[in-house]
């Protein structure tokens, strides 16, 4: 579990890297395909220069165009501009090109290739925002497609013809780019696939994280593998409450008590896991800890005793504050109830109790009732306070726990592990 709750942070995940990373997966997918863009008028137009192709020379002239203007959207953050900008020139540019080529059979154009991997391009640029583009987009790249390659359209040559090597070599740099194209996005769609995989992981892992911070691990586990509330009878357990005294006065003064009792609380946290308990809640000013649940232990009673004389060692460190705790031992329920805001909770007489153990005891002092003094051993120091009227209880014999006595070891001299706690 996690000890530092201001640590909690680091814990709570939002979707702003997905955001960041599906823009950056823009922005290269956009950069990769001006490149293309570039690449492939380029070389047309050095070809269509050499054969006099004006016609194919215009068009390459446009296409280049439209990559700078393209490319300039992208220097100035126009994700947005950029991305419809481009399909809005190379869509046209290659209907264009099926054009000057000509449709005269099935089979017989190569140039419509160009159009698959803008179909996938679509769906990656345009994944989250603008689908009513895309779905414009994707559409005429698939309606072009269809029509040449079945040849739906019977289109004759409006460019100039070319022998039958150039065209040759026309479909083979048509091939080449259409392929490095294609494996392109797909690398890319594999990359993006793995990046959200493993962002994905890491975002499970850090609500993982935060469940277990908001419950005991074995109840995140229960909830997630049964994936329904659930409530547990305890035959034996202890409960803890503690109070922080003088805190109604600080209260008064806001922006300092949050960050009081967080410093406090803080301290109680690394107590209670150092001990092997479990904290239930905060109320306010007031800390609740179980002792034997989830997890049954026999010790109970003098692990929450001993918790509870260092919490009282540990408020010394907060001048002008006390604390005043009560410790009751018995059966309890215990469990995650309702829909919304899961809590780990406990309900019963020995809840009830142990509250009265603490609103009706004395500040600095550790009351506890007569069932937990009854499971301590005689090392633990605790003072007959006799009887007092507990609300909807009746009278109870109550205890004050005072300390622990020093233990020695077998050369007679004390033992570092156990603190003199005796006054």
């Amino acid at each position: 579990m996690v000890k530092n709750s201001s640590a909690l942070g680091d814990f709570v995940y939002t979707d702003v890297e997905f955001r960041q990373y599906r823009r950056l997966r823009a922005v290269r997918l956009l950069h990769a395909g001006v490149g293309f863009l570039l690449a492939y008028a380029i070389a047309w137009s050095v070809v269509a220069l050499m054969r006099g192709d004006w016609p194919t020379l215009i068009l390459q002239g446009i296409s280049g165009g439209g990559a700078a203007w393209v490319w300039f959207c992208l220097s100035r953050g126009r994700l947005g501009l950029a991305g419809h900008s481009y399909f809005c020139i190379v869509i046209p540019v290659v209907a264009g090109m099926i054009a000057l080529e000509g449709v005269t059979g099935p089979f017989l154009s190569m140039s419509h290739y160009h159009l698959l991997p803008l179909i996938v391009g679509a769906y990656l640029l345009f994944f989250e925002h603008s689908q009513r583009g895309r779905r414009v987009y994707v559409g005429a790249c698939v309606l072009i497609f269809v029509s040449v390659e079945l040849a739906l359209v019977s289109l004759p040559p409006l460019g100039l013809a070319y022998d039958s090597e150039a065209q040759r070599t026309g479909r083979w740099i048509l091939s080449l780019a259409n392929f490095a194209s294609l494996i392109w996005v797909a690398r890319l769609f594999v990359a993006d696939l793995a990046e959200a995989e493993k962002q994905l992981a890491s975002a499970n892992a850090r609500m993982e994280a935060l469940l277990e911070n908001m419950l005991p691990a074995t109840i995140s586990q229960r909830l997630r593998r049964e994936g329904r509330t659930f409530a547990d009878a305890f035959g034996e357990c202890s409960v803890l409450f503690a109070d922080i005294v003088g805190y109604t006065a600080l209260s008064e003064s806001l922006p300092n008590v949050v960050g009081l009792l967080d410093a406090i609380f803080t301290r109680f946290d690394d107590l209670t896991e150092q001990s092997g308990l479990e904290k239930i809640k905060t109320i306010g000013d007031a800390y609740m800890v179980a002792a034997g649940i989830p997890e049954a232990r026999p010790d109970h009673a003098v692990a929450a005793a001993e918790l509870a004389l260092q919490m009282q060692t540990a408020i010394k460190d907060f001048p002008g504050l006390e604390i005043r705790i009560g410790i009751n031992s018995g059966a309890v329920v215990a469990g995650v109830i309702g829909k919304k805001r899961f809590i780990y909770d406990l309900w019963g007489d020995t809840v009830n109790i142990a509250a009265r153990m603490e609103s009706q005891g004395i500040s600095g002092e550790i009351q506890i009732s007569d069932a937990t003094r009854a499971l301590l051993p005689p090392d633990f120091i605790c003072k007959d306070r006799g009887e007092i009227a507990v609300k909807g209880k009746g009278r109870m014999r109550v205890f004050l726990l005072k300390g622990r006595a020093t233990r020695t070891n077998s050369r007679g001299s004390a033992d570092p592990a156990v603190p003199n706690l005796s006054p």
